[in-house]
């Protein structure tokens, strides 16, 4: 009976012993996209952070809608906010989390299948039956390491998308905080309008009423000041608008909107200011630096394993095992056993047609996002390119001559040679003009961050 037993155990553990040595785990996880991030987006997210150990959740994100921002919000604090409380990451951060404990999972090596029947004896003369048989599917010793290249290329290509995401957040987020800034000084420079126009206004009734001016005169300063009301309106309008757009990115829907912008970020002034010349270098760039690109390029060679994987499986199954059996009689008797099916009726053909097809359209979907980014980048360089001319060109044009006009008429209004009419007429026009270049400046500040995204660079980086 001891010889019984010790030969069971010897012939259990052979098997799981030569099976755990070649079956061992042939993942090798991708490191964290958290540096990427940091080095893209000039901040690091909490949840990227090696020493993280809680992921956004429905809960906290719940929590965080009515956290209030800060009073002022700086540029590249809106930047963290945003990447640690949007519920678009969050998502994404999930969803990359599951198929990185599937790829964990489709490493891990297959269980054997441990077989044993047994009886009970109808007189005590008769010996008990056993048999104990441990099977294992010898064939995922040479798919498994496909499986699991696989399962890696997609949670890179996850992880990849992620980091895509991330940094394309950022980028809306300094658009908006941008946007908001700009709309601030918008709505100053309304409310300085409103004040000027209201001092003409005046100045109108006092020259009627000495009988120095006409009623035209008067009714075209009213309708100057009326427009300066409305102006003022729609700045208020639209700086509530770029507010609650900064508020969604950041997830503060329910956050108070009275905060204001405070400091740019200095690590981005390249994005905003760097001069623009070479197109072509920005494209050779950008194949190592768009994350979208080299996202859709791991699922192209996800599914090239698939295909190697589906041309090493015309047989589905192999199972190999060995056992041992005592039967009513008594007699004993060590066994191996061996399962193959046989690949008669189903070759596995139509299998490896469909990876190669899914191959094929992997790499067709891996070029399209490749031209689909240059395109986006040569638009952006272009609109990036006329919107930096066009308020150059106004700068120059339009606001220097404005800026002269008022100082000459302020000092000769200063010294008794002029009127005071003709000094705030001069202002007035200064400031429409300084309403129309910051619309200019803000449309700028715009295509050159969207420049900075469809390109990929890192905001410590000069382009090209």
């Amino acid at each position: 009976m001891h010889n019984s037993i010790r030969l069971i155990v010897i012939l259990i553990a052979l098997p799981i012993l030569f099976l755990s040595a070649c079956a061992a785990p042939q993942m090798d996880l991708p490191v964290s996209i958290g540096p990427d991030i940091a080095s893209r987006t000039g901040t690091r997210p909490a949840w990227s952070r090696d020493d993280a150990s809680v992921t956004p959740d429905a809960q906290s994100l719940h929590a965080a809608a009515a956290v209030a921002l800060p009073d002022p919000l700086n540029e590249v604090d809106a930047v963290a906010i945003a990447l640690d409380s949007s519920p678009s990451i969050a998502k994404m951060i999930s969803q990359t989390n599951a198929l990185r404990a599937e790829a964990i999972d489709i490493s891990t090596p297959a269980n054997p299948v441990l077989n044993f029947t047994s009886g009970v004896p109808l007189s005590s003369m008769s010996a008990v039956p056993i048999f104990a048989m441990l099977m294992f599917q010898i064939d995922e010793l040479w798919k498994q390491p496909l499986r699991s290249e696989a399962a890696r290329d997609n949670y890179q290509s996850a992880l990849l998308s992620l980091g895509a995401s991330a940094v394309a957040l950022a980028v809306e987020t300094r658009v908006a905080w941008h946007e908001v800034a700009m709309r601030s000084e918008e709505r100053d420079l309304a409310q300085s309008d409103l004040q000027i126009t209201e001092n003409l206004l005046a100045i109108a009734r006092e020259r009627f009423a000495v009988g120095e001016s006409t009623g035209d005169a008067v009714a075209k300063s009213q309708a100057e000041f009326t427009d300066a009301h409305h102006r003022l309106a729609q700045a208020h309008d639209m700086l509530s608008a770029a507010q609650l757009t900064m508020m969604s990115l950041l997830g503060r829907a329910e956050a108070s909107a009275n905060w204001r912008t405070g400091a740019p970020d200095s690590s981005s002034d390249f994005t905003l200011h760097a001069p623009l010349s070479d197109e072509q270098k920005l494209l050779v760039a950008m194949a190592d630096r768009r994350l979208d690109v080299r996202a859709a390029q791991a699922q192209a060679s996800a599914a090239k394993s698939k295909v190697e994987l589906a041309r090493r499986s015309r047989s589905n199954k192999l199972d190999v095992g060995a056992g041992f059996e005592r039967d009513m009689e008594g007699d004993q008797a060590a066994m191996v056993s061996a399962n193959v099916e046989l690949p008669i009726f189903n070759n596995g053909s139509a299998r490896i047609a469909k990876a190669e097809a899914e191959l094929q359209t992997a790499d067709i979907e891996a070029e399209r996002v490749r031209q689909t980014a240059i395109i986006e980048l040569r638009r952006a360089m272009a609109q990036a390119l006329a919107s930096q001319e066009k308020r150059d060109v106004s700068a120059e044009s339009l606001l220097a001559p404005s800026a002269e006009t008022f100082k000459r008429a302020q000092l000769s209004a200063d010294i008794g040679e002029g009127s005071r009419r003709d000094a705030i007429d001069a202002q007035h026009a200064l400031n429409h003009t300084k309403l129309e270049m910051n619309d200019l400046e803000r449309q700028r500040r715009s295509a050159r961050l969207a420049l900075a995204k469809a390109a990929g660079f890192l905001p410590t980086e000069t382009l090209p």
